[in-house]
C-alpha cells in the first residue's frame, strides 16, 4: 500500500510537474523604450519652417527688377510638388509612419501667400486695384487658383514621394508558417485521440515548445520592420523611373494650372493671352533672352496674368531656382533616410544619390527647354478676331545650353549640402 501510494504521489507530482511546463508563459521579445514613439497624425513644424524660409527668400527675390518676371504667378505652383516631397523627405527622417498630408497641405498654401504678398508688394499694385474695380476679379480669381492648385499638387507631391520610396517589404516566410499549422493540427488530433494518455504530455509540450521556437523569427523580423533596422534594397531601374516620374510632375502641374487658368479667363470676361501653358512652363528656365519692358503701368497686369509678353526682364531668374531646390531637398532628405534604413551608408551611396539628384535636375528643366527652345507658334483668337502670331524666341543656344547644366547643377549642389550636413550630425559611415 505504501508502494501504491507513493506511485500514486509520484504520478500527481509528473502531472504537476507537466501542467506547470504547459502553463508556463511564453516569453515575450524586450521592447526597446529607447526608440521614440511617433504619432502618424503628429504635425512636423520643422518641416513646415523650412518651406516657410525657402518660400520667403524666393518671394524677395522676385523684387530684384522692378518689372514682374514670367515666374511671379506660377512659381508656387511649379514649386508644389517639390514642397511635399519636402515634407515626406523630413518626415521620413523621423518616422516612417504617416504620410504627413495636413503639414504638406499647410506649407503648399503658406508657398502660395508669400508669393501672393510679393506680387502686392511691387509697385503700382495695390493702388491700380483700387482705382480699377474690373481688374479685382481677375486679381483674386487667378491667385485663389494658384492657393488652390499650390495645396493640392503639395498634398499630391507628399503622397507620391511616400508611395515611389516606401520601404521594401520582404516576402513572407511561407515554410514556416506551415510547419506551425501542421504542428498544431496535429497536436489537435493527438489530444482529441488519447486525452487520458498522460506520457503524452511532455511531447505535447515538446511540440508547443517548437511552435513557438519556429514562431520567434517571424516576431522578431517583425520588430525589426516595424523598427526600420534591414531592408531589401531597391534596383537602379526603379530609383530611375522615380526620378523621372518626380522630375515631370511640376511639367503636369502646370498644365493643369495653365487650364485652369484660361477657364477662369472666360468666366470673369477677360481675353486669354497668347500660349498660356508654354509661357507658364518658362518659368522653370532660369536663363532666357532678356526682354525688358519698363511699363509701370502694366505692372498691376504683370502681378495677376500669366504675362502677356513672355520672358524675363533679365538674362537670369533667380526665382526659377525654387522648383530645383524644393525637389533636390525633398529627394535628397528621402533618400537618406531610405538608404539608412537599407544600411547602404557607404561612399557608393552619396555617389548615387548626387547622380540622381543630376537626373532630377535633368528631368524638371528638360521638357519645357525643348518645347520652348524651339520657339513659340501659335494664333490669337478672340470672338471678333484672329491674329497669326509670329515666332517668338524666348532661347538661344547659349541660353538653351545654360539651362540644361544649370539644373542639374543647382540639384546636385543642394544634395551635397544636405549630405555634408547630415554627416557632422550624425554618425554615418565613410
Amino acid at each position: 500500500m505504501q508502494q501504491q501510494d507513493q506511485s500514486d504521489g509520484a504520478t500527481s507530482t509528473n502531472e504537476e510537474a507537466d501542467d506547470s511546463v504547459l502553463i508556463e508563459p511564453i516569453p515575450t521579445p524586450p521592447v526597446n523604450t529607447a526608440t521614440p514613439v511617433h504619432r502618424a497624425g503628429r504635425i512636423g513644424w520643422s518641416g513646415v519652417g523650412v518651406v516657410v524660409i525657402i518660400a520667403a527668400i524666393f518671394a524677395a527675390t522676385a523684387h530684384l527688377t522692378a518689372q514682374p518676371s514670367a515666374s511671379l504667378v506660377p512659381a508656387a505652383v511649379l514649386s508644389a510638388t517639390g514642397c511635399g516631397l519636402l515634407i515626406t523627405g523630413l518626415r521620413k527622417q523621423r518616422t516612417f509612419k504617416g504620410v504627413g498630408l495636413l503639414e504638406a497641405a499647410l506649407s503648399g498654401l503658406l508657398l502660395a501667400l508669400f508669393q501672393f504678398i510679393s506680387a502686392l508688394s511691387f509697385p503700382g499694385v495695390i493702388q491700380g486695384l483700387s482705382n480699377d474695380q474690373t481688374s479685382q476679379a481677375g486679381f483674386f480669381t487667378t491667385w485663389g487658383l494658384v492657393a488652390v492648385f499650390t495645396t493640392l499638387f503639395s498634398v499630391i507631391g507628399a503622397a507620391l514621394g511616400h508611395l515611389i520610396f516606401a520601404p521594401l517589404r520582404p516576402l513572407p516566410a511561407r515554410t514556416s508558417k506551415t510547419v506551425t499549422q501542421s504542428g498544431v493540427a496535429s497536436t489537435s488530433d493527438e489530444e482529441e485521440s488519447a486525452p487520458e494518455q498522460v506520457e503524452d504530455l511532455p511531447e505535447l509540450s515538446a511540440r508547443e515548445g517548437e511552435q513557438v521556437e519556429s514562431e520567434e523569427p517571424t516576431a522578431v523580423h517583425v520588430a525589426q520592420e516595424a523598427s526600420g533596422e534591414t531592408l531589401p534594397a531597391r534596383s537602379g531601374t526603379s530609383y530611375i523611373i522615380s526620378i523621372v516620374l518626380l522630375g515631370f510632375a511640376p511639367f503636369l502641374a502646370g498644365y493643369v494650372f495653365a487650364a485652369a487658368f484660361d477657364v477662369a479667363l472666360n468666366l470673369n470676361r477677360f481675353d486669354p493671352g497668347p500660349f498660356p501653358t508654354l509661357r507658364l512652363l518658362s518659368a522653370l528656365l532660369p536663363w532666357q533672352v532678356p526682354l525688358t519692358i519698363d511699363l509701370h503701368s502694366l505692372n498691376l497686369i504683370l502681378a495677376w496674368r500669366i504675362p502677356f509678353l513672355p520672358g524675363n526682364p533679365a538674362l537670369f531668374d533667380m526665382q526659377a531656382f525654387e522648383p530645383f531646390i524644393l525637389n533636390a531637398a525633398g529627394l535628397a532628405f528621402t533618400l537618406l533616410a531610405l538608404f539608412k534604413m537599407e544600411q547602404r551608408t557607404d561612399r557608393l551611396a552619396w555617389r548615387i544619390l548626387l547622380l540622381l539628384e543630376a537626373l532630377l535636375g535633368l528631368a524638371l528643366v528638360l521638357p519645357a527647354d525643348l518645347w520652348i527652345g524651339f520657339g513659340l507658334h501659335g494664333l490669337l483668337q478672340t470672338p471678333n478676331i484672329a491674329v497669326l502670331l509670329r515666332t517668338l524666341q524666348l532661347l538661344n543656344p547659349l541660353t538653351f545650353t545654360l539651362n540644361l547644366i544649370t539644373a542639374p547643377l543647382v540639384c546636385m549642389i543642394v544634395g551635397a549640402a544636405i549630405i555634408g550636413a547630415r554627416r557632422t550630425s550624425t554618425n554615418y559611415r565613410q
